[in-house]
């Protein structure tokens, strides 16, 4: 595959993505399914899981910062390869263009789910709750995950860290024991009793 195609596609295939979530979300009322907005900070708090895991990447990923990195990744790349530029060069403008934009969404996303939550959402309500693990939670409090889980009538997204001494895997059960910051929690493996 030349460099050509690869921009190409990765432009159709983000611009796909964030199209759809766009027609989704005028005609449904939601964005079709797909993830909330990244890092959401019910209490308006900066302080985030950056300080409690160290590795504040995670907290940005989520289906429409990906959409987006992948379509100016690729139109930004195109648009150098166009005008002749070196594939080293079309490749870093493309990578910084993709970084770019996936923080911008996560920003903007960020500020909108601040503003509707600001006030109405306490995450000491999470505690004693039920949440299912998003992105995997690393053993030992060593890297924060991310949980969901049904409070006050919504799904809401909290970074997590747990005590157990295994990982917990995606789709893993677990029950909320504790708040560590305003968009942190911490969680344990939910323990079924048998019949």
């Amino acid at each position: 595959m030349n460099l050509e195609s690869l921009f190409l596609y990765f432009a159709i295939g983000g611009g796909v993505v964030l199209l759809w979530q766009l027609v989704m979300m005028i005609f449904g009322g939601d964005d079709g399914g797909f993830d909330d907005a990244p890092g959401i900070d019910p209490g308006g708090d900066d302080a985030g899981v950056s300080d409690a895991s160290g590795f504040w990447f995670f907290e940005m990923i989520s289906l429409r910062t990906l959409a987006a990195a992948a379509t100016f990744f690729g139109l930004v790349g195109g648009a150098a390869n166009a005008t002749g530029a070196s594939a080293g060069v079309s490749l870093a403008l493309a990578g910084l263009a993709g970084y770019g934009a996936m923080y911008a969404v996560y920003w903007a996303f960020k500020q909108i789910f601040r503003f509707e939550t600001q006030g109405n959402e306490d995450v000491y309500n999470a505690i004693g709750q039920t949440a299912e693990v998003y992105i995997p939670i690393a053993e030992s409090n060593r890297r924060a995950g991310k949980v969901q889980l049904t409070m006050q009538g919504r799904t809401v997204e909290y970074q997590a860290l747990t005590d157990s001494d295994h990982p917990l895997a995606t789709g893993s059960k677990v029950l909320v024991m504790d708040v560590v910051s305003n968009d942190t929690v911490k969680v344990a493996p939910l323990r079924i009793n048998a019949p």
